[in-house]
């Protein structure tokens, strides 16, 4: 037996309808508007079922770390950069969050008197390097990064400008390619001596400016020449 709650949905269960066909037929139609909009005579409950929330995702614990902890005021000793911090900057990292970097002043007789070093919130040693740099010549560019999230720093071993890029990674930073200290003077992957930077464009992106010298007959009177590299989305290249 149905159980109906209402006077009307008491008449809609008992009331006997008329033999005719038509009767009948118009009868069966309200009946089924009154099941639809009422729940039916069967349902005891008259509540409404909610839609299920979609599960929480839960923050990687990196994501946690880097919102949470708070930064430290100089590089831990990991990073081998005792010394003056000459200035730090918090960047947003596309895959670690809030990361901080340091530019730091190694007091003498260190050869290598410069360090740039990457940490997370919670201190966590992301990337470090050493830096042949004159005097205070170690800054950040300005803006210190671009549209391609990348870092900018520039650096003077004593002659000429060079530049710095701290390219992101799943893990922190690539390695900039330096495997000796006359490297410095040369370069590496992510590392321009004798270099500007340019920018940013239009596109928000920097270019890097690289001088060759070739050296004929001589470096001191070889012709300069001008290279511009722009980034590709895994490294700068000369445009085309």
């Amino acid at each position: 037996m149905f159980l109906c709650k209402s006077l009307f949905l008491r008449r809609q269960c008992f009331w006997r309808p008329p033999r005719s066909a038509s009767a009948r037929i118009t009868l069966l139609v309200s009946a089924l508007a009154t099941v639809v909009f009422a729940g039916g005579c069967g349902d005891t409950s008259g509540s409404t079922q909610a839609v299920p929330s979609p599960p929480a995702v839960s923050p990687s614990p990196s994501a946690l770390e880097s919102s949470q902890a708070p930064f430290p005021p100089s590089p831990p000793a990991a990073t081998r950069c005792a010394g003056k911090v000459l200035d730090h900057r918090d960047v947003r990292h596309p895959d670690l969050g809030a990361v901080r970097v340091f530019l730091v002043r190694r007091p003498p007789p260190r050869q290598l008197t410069g360090c740039v070093a990457a940490v997370t919130g919670g201190g966590r040693v992301l990337a470090f390097t050493d830096v042949d740099s004159y005097e205070n010549s170690l800054r950040f560019a300005d803006p210190v990064t671009d549209a391609t999230r990348n870092i900018f720093v520039t650096y003077n071993p004593g002659r000429y400008d060079g530049v710095l890029v701290l390219v992101p990674n799943a893990d922190g930073f690539e390695d900039i390619g330096w495997r000796s200290t006359e490297d410095h003077y040369s370069g590496g992957r992510f590392a321009y001596y004798y270099a500007r930077l340019v920018g940013p464009g239009t596109d928000g992106r920097y270019t890097i400016t690289r001088y060759e010298n070739s050296c004929d007959p001589s470096c001191a009177a070889g012709a300069i020449n001008q290279v511009t590299l722009r980034w590709n989305g895994r490294d700068y290249l000369p445009a085309e």
